[in-house]
């Protein structure tokens, strides 16, 4: 597998402050690649450097092994993008809005209609774009980033200010993009639970720097697994068990226990079961209870849960 972006020691600073500070990122080919930080953490300054909006004080850039500074053109041509809260012309049709980027581009006139196709708008491409909805609005910027059959697609904060309903659709519909176009995804959000849905891989960045980078299935191995236990004495299951377990808590009416390793996490499982049974402790509830991708961000980047939160 090949890698689709590539930096090395990207630094960028503003008023003596470095918003990216020595970043390495390695994004594989054809992966759903999250990358998540605070606001403020230089998730926004990192994507502006990698478009090229931006030069950084320090450091490489390379796009499908095409240095940026060197060949900024050809490493570009490679690479859609939507922002946020893509802007397009209110007055024009969203066949009219595609036609100019489909003209700036050189493009044949069939990819405005394959385009329109790949996000379900054929049936409103005559229609002016004032009339659109927000989840409307935001597919056809993802139609305009896919003219010219780009290998890496880059969204920030693609479902920003969409409804649940459309929330599902664009994540549902960012998940199949690897597979219906070839090309590798980029999404910066901070919707966790939506990206936690979608990558493969994830990059946290933190103050400039990256805190973690890797396959999904690395960033959650990094905590032994959890067991979840409802049973009728709480107390003395509490106290039965926290020997065997790195620590035990009360959550939500249940009890949470960290294992010490992952190894044999179902045998134990089991042998707590017994045990507990054993000592006329009744147990209604067990079960592998997984790290979620907001516990392991909250935890990377040392923040503690908000208020409310367990």
């Amino acid at each position: 597998m090949g890698i689709a972006i590539e930096t090395e020691g990207l630094r960028k600073r503003f008023r003596g402050v470095n918003a990216v500070d020595g970043v390495d990122l390695s994004v594989p080919e054809g992966a759903i690649f999250g990358f998540l930080g605070p606001n403020g953490a230089g998730k926004t300054t990192t994507i502006r450097l990698l478009l090229g909006l931006l030069n950084p004080n320090r450091g490489r850039i390379s796009i499908f092994g095409e240095d940026l500074r060197r060949n900024r053109l050809r490493a570009l041509k490679s690479v859609g993008v939507a922002f946020e809260t893509p802007a397009h012309y209110e007055h024009l049709t969203g066949r009219e809005n595609l036609d100019i980027t489909r003209r700036l581009l050189k493009l044949d006139k069939a990819e405005i209609d394959q385009v329109l196709s790949t996000v379900e708008l054929s049936h409103v491409a005559g229609r002016h774009v004032r009339k659109y909805s927000l989840g409307m609005r935001h597919r056809l910027g993802l139609a305009r980033a896919l003219l010219g059959k780009p290998k890496l697609l880059i969204f920030d904060e693609p479902t920003n200010g969409l409804d649940p309903v459309g929330i599902r659709e664009m994540r549902d519909f960012i998940k199949t993009l690897p597979a219906r176009t070839g090309a590798t995804v980029f999404v910066s959000s901070h919707h966790l639970a939506e990206i936690e849905q979608m990558a493969s891989h994830v990059a946290v960045i933190h103050l400039g720097k990256i805190v973690f980078q890797g396959a999904m299935n690395e960033l959650r191995g990094l905590h032994a697994p959890r067991l979840e236990i409802g049973c009728s004495d709480d107390a003395s299951a509490s106290a039965m068990l926290g020997g065997g377990a790195r620590k035990v808590e009360s959550r939500n009416g249940r009890l949470v226990i960290e294992l010490s390793s992952a190894e044999g996490a179902k045998a134990r499982a089991a042998a707590i079961n017994r045990k507990l049974n054993e000592a006329g402790i009744d147990v209604h509830h067990l079960a592998i209870a997984p790290w979620t991708l907001e516990e392991l961000f909250l935890q990377l980047i040392g923040a503690k849960p908000q208020l409310g939160q367990e």
